[in-house]
Protein backbone atom coordinates (compact mmCIF):
# COMPACT_ATOMS: atom_id res chain seq x y z
CA UNK A 1 0.00 0.00 0.00
CA UNK A 2 1.37 3.59 -0.70
CA UNK A 3 -1.14 5.51 1.45
CA UNK A 4 -4.50 6.15 2.87
CA UNK A 5 -5.53 9.57 1.97
CA UNK A 6 -8.30 11.49 4.31
CA UNK A 7 -9.48 14.64 2.62
CA UNK A 8 -12.34 16.96 3.65
CA UNK A 9 -14.37 18.08 0.38
CA UNK A 10 -17.27 20.61 1.16
CA UNK A 11 -19.62 18.34 0.13
CA UNK A 12 -18.12 14.99 1.25
CA UNK A 13 -15.11 13.77 3.19
CA UNK A 14 -13.05 11.28 1.13
CA UNK A 15 -11.29 8.09 2.76
CA UNK A 16 -8.88 6.57 -0.29
CA UNK A 17 -6.68 3.74 0.03
CA UNK A 18 -4.12 3.82 -2.75
CA UNK A 19 -1.94 0.84 -3.64
CA UNK A 20 0.85 -0.26 -6.38
CA UNK A 21 -0.63 -2.78 -8.76
CA UNK A 22 0.72 -4.20 -11.54
CA UNK A 23 -0.66 -5.56 -14.77
CA UNK A 24 -0.03 -8.72 -15.47
CA UNK A 25 -2.47 -9.47 -19.07
CA UNK A 26 -5.43 -7.35 -20.61
CA UNK A 27 -7.09 -4.26 -20.48
CA UNK A 28 -7.56 -1.30 -17.72
CA UNK A 29 -11.46 -1.07 -16.98
CA UNK A 30 -12.29 2.39 -15.61
CA UNK A 31 -14.83 1.84 -13.13
CA UNK A 32 -14.81 4.74 -10.79
CA UNK A 33 -12.66 7.46 -12.73
CA UNK A 34 -13.68 9.29 -15.54
CA UNK A 35 -10.10 9.18 -17.62
CA UNK A 36 -6.95 7.43 -17.09
CA UNK A 37 -3.58 7.92 -18.90
CA UNK A 38 0.35 6.56 -18.20
CA UNK A 39 2.71 9.35 -16.74
CA UNK A 40 6.35 8.71 -16.58
CA UNK A 41 7.88 10.56 -13.61
CA UNK A 42 8.62 13.46 -15.14
CA UNK A 43 5.49 14.21 -16.17
CA UNK A 44 3.47 13.73 -12.81
CA UNK A 45 2.67 17.76 -12.53
CA UNK A 46 1.55 17.89 -15.87
CA UNK A 47 -1.84 17.23 -14.53
CA UNK A 48 -4.49 19.45 -12.85
CA UNK A 49 -4.67 17.11 -9.94
CA UNK A 50 -7.64 17.24 -7.28
CA UNK A 51 -7.05 18.52 -4.15
CA UNK A 52 -6.86 14.94 -2.21
CA UNK A 53 -4.93 13.20 -4.82
CA UNK A 54 -1.35 15.71 -4.60
CA UNK A 55 -0.05 14.42 -1.34
CA UNK A 56 -0.49 11.06 -3.06
CA UNK A 57 1.57 12.24 -5.99
CA UNK A 58 3.85 13.58 -3.83
CA UNK A 59 4.44 10.24 -1.98
CA UNK A 60 4.87 8.35 -5.82
CA UNK A 61 7.04 10.92 -7.15
CA UNK A 62 9.32 10.64 -3.70
CA UNK A 63 9.32 6.73 -4.14
CA UNK A 64 10.43 6.82 -8.01
CA UNK A 65 13.41 8.58 -7.31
Amino acid sequence: MIDTIEYDYPEFHLSMDCFWCVIVNGEIALKEAEAAKWLCKDNLYSVKWLPADISLVDKIEKSLW
